[in-house]
């Protein structure tokens, strides 16, 4: 059996008079070989790493995680829980902590090349009052697959950004911390969750409830808990704070696609792949005062055997007064982004998508958001709202941008909440990479294969206004469609979706395969074929005329005019661009054939009399190219 022990005191690299806004970056597991232990159905990869003394403030704590396949090995098969555990702090002789800072299910991976790599990231600011000094990280791996040297290659790092924290950190409580069974009439769920006595410490002013939880196993009686839904509540004092439906059902939209398994099942809690999200909950509390804390999950009851159940890791940190009472920040970038995990709706050519957090104790109702490419043109867009403190809100920007280039970086800057000055500017801005989306003609054709169940499919065109310019949605079970689409310069989204959240071909349904493909209307070639194995949506930007930015918009040929049209065999071409180009025009038959060239030199204003006194009668594609810009116009030729 091969295993990797990794048991080491790592130590970090920062800057010695470190300021606000400074970087930490602390590396635990670095190109880690995990795998199972089919003896014990787990193991253990541990590291002792030295986080920032408590004198230094830390306002952010960022944990990533990354997986690729092993050199020489395959990708570990199933959707095994894994945790990431704060154990001991401050040194071997000190007794395990035992607090989940995170967990992970590991996606199908078996049917992953060996160039397959993903990564993920996960706000755990939660727990920054412990990741002080030195401190045991322990990642888990579990699972009984047959240790036969498949595996992962995992690195863990954390992230952390010094600065003052949005509440100052009093201590920390666990309240229900285990595995849970579901729908026992004997010994119910409601009673295993034991109500807690929480006493505040005398400077504690708010609570923060932090829940994990994810359910396993199934029968066929609902097929809980890991294919249910259902709601848990939590009650401080009797009076429900919280009521949440423990289910992922956007797991068909997974960035991690396709997997050789069930990955497009909705699930309780998780989804094949993915970091399982906690629930946090934020209450004010006056200092020194008593609560109940109670948590109860609606009643089921198994009556098929089996062992479902909840897997849980709930704890009730303590924080002092807020910091700030008037702090606004950036708190993502989704789009643009080369990020894993925004890749379903990445790269973008039209609107970015930033969220935003309110980390003062006013009510945030407004913000100037500043944003564009880095060193580029700015532009400015006034956010309304109602944000209380450490709520979010994710916001779609105008698309006003100068994008510039094929690749670049974008950058946002978040200023004057409520029209004042913000307390704390280290927050305030973030940069995204991007990379240009795809360039598509002005004339194309989406062809789509439908599936044995041709109704669950559909696909539309929106331009970057919202507007529908082109769609098909009444497919015929086992058929082939071929639709062309004629667009202006822009930028649109093409969006092909699946109301059974199963694509066009997965292996584990009855509805056969089909396929979906965006070809030339010039050629037979095509352009892009999508994975037919998308789950719940495939969506792809796209730009036509090139890269949108102003300095496209200045050199745009303008004015295209076909007259007549349907024509006899002679046409009037006319068009005009504001600077002078090398000017030249093809005609294309629909076998993408060329049936005609002609070159105009340098031209600024076209106004000539085409003939094509060859061409049988049909349709043709007209493609005018004006130096690094062209444009394609069809005509009709009758005889």
């Amino acid at each position: 059996m091969r295993r990797f022990l990794f048991l080491s005191i790592l130590l970090v690299s920062a800057k010695i008079n470190a300021a606000p806004g400074d970087t930490i970056r602390i590396k635990t597991h670095e190109n880690i070989f995990i795998e199972t232990n089919p003896a014990v159905g787990f193991t253990d990869y541990t590291s002792w790493a030295v986080f920032p003394s408590v004198s230094r403030p830390i306002q952010k704590v960022l944990l990533e995680l990354s997986f690729e396949c092993p050199d020489g090995a395959n990708c570990g098969e199933w959707d095994y829980l894994n945790f990431l555990y704060l154990r001991r702090k401050g040194g071997v002789n000190f007794p395990s902590e035992d607090i989940e800072l995170a967990r992970f299910i590991t996606p199908y991976g078996n049917s992953f090349n060996s160039n397959w790599k993903a990564s993920w990231a996960l706000d755990i600011t939660t727990f920054e009052g412990l990741l002080k000094d030195s401190v045991e990280i322990q990642y888990r791996h579990t699972g009984y697959e047959a240790n036969d040297g498949d595996g992962w290659l995992i690195n863990v790092a954390f992230t952390l950004l010094e600065g003052t924290p949005v509440f100052p950190f009093v201590k920390l409580h666990k309240l229900w911390n285990g595995n849970f069974g579901y729908g026992n009439s004997s010994n119910p769920i409601n009673d295993q969750l034991e109500a807690r006595t929480i006493v505040a410490d005398n400077l504690t002013q708010s609570f923060r409830t932090h829940i994990v939880q994810s359910g396993h196993s199934f029968q066929t009686t609902e097929n809980c808990a890991e294919f249910c839904a259902k709601y848990r509540t939590l009650r401080m004092d009797g009076q429900a704070f919280s009521e949440k439906l423990v289910w992922r059902d956007d797991c068909g939209l997974n960035p991690v696609f396709p997997q050789a398994g069930t990955w497009v099942y909705d699930r309780g809690g998780w989804c094949p792949g993915d970091l399982v999200y906690p629930d946090v909950n934020d209450i004010t509390v006056l200092p020194g005062s008593t609560h109940s804390m109670e948590a109860s999950m609606e009643n089921y009851v198994n009556v098929a055997g089996g062992s479902p159940n909840y897997e849980i890791q709930s704890y009730l940190i303590e924080y002092g007064a807020p910091s700030f009472t008037l702090d606004a920040s950036v708190e993502e970038i989704l789009a643009p982004s080369d990020k894993f995990y925004f890749r379903r709706f990445n790269p973008v050519c039209g609107k970015p998508i930033v969220s935003i957090r309110n980390n003062g104790s006013t009510p945030l109702t407004t913000l100037l958001i500043d944003y564009g490419v880095k060193n580029g043109a700015r532009s400015t867009f006034s956010w309304t709202g109602n944000l209380l403190l450490m709520e979010t809100a994710e916001i779609e920007l105008p698309a006003n941008i100068s994008w510039g280039a094929t690749e670049g970086v974008f950058s946002v800057e978040v200023k004057n909440p409520n029209g004042g000055t913000d307390e704390y500017a280290f927050n305030n801005s973030m940069e995204s990479n991007y990379a240009a989306p795809l360039e598509l003609p002005e004339i194309f054709v989406i062809n789509v294969k439908s599936n044995t169940v041709g109704a669950e499919t559909s696909w539309f065109i929106k331009d970057m206004n919202g507007n529908q310019v082109a769609g098909r949605d009444n497919f015929s079970n086992s058929t082939e469609y071929r639709d062309t689409v004629e667009l202006t310069w822009g930028c649109y989204q093409f969006v092909l979706e699946d109301s059974d959240k199963d694509g066009l071909s997965w292996w584990a349904n009855d509805d056969g395969d089909g396929f979906a493909r965006i070809r030339r209307a010039t050629s037979p070639s095509i352009i892009k074929t999508i994975s037919p194995d998308f789950g719940t949506s495939a969506i792809i930007s796209f730009t036509v005329g090139g890269l949108i930015s102003t300095e496209d918009i200045s050199h745009a040929i303008n004015d295209v005019s076909l007259f007549p049209n349907p024509s006899e065999g002679s046409v009037r071409l006319s068009f005009n661009l504001t600077n002078e180009e090398e000017v030249s025009v093809s005609l294309y038959n629909t076998n993408g054939q060329e049936v005609l060239n002609h070159y105009f030199g340098k031209q600024k204003n076209v106004d000539q009399i085409i003939a094509v006194p060859d061409a049988p009668a049909g349709l043709y594609l007209l493609r005018v190219t004006a130096g690094e810009f062209s444009k394609t116009e069809r005509l009709q030729i009758i005889r």
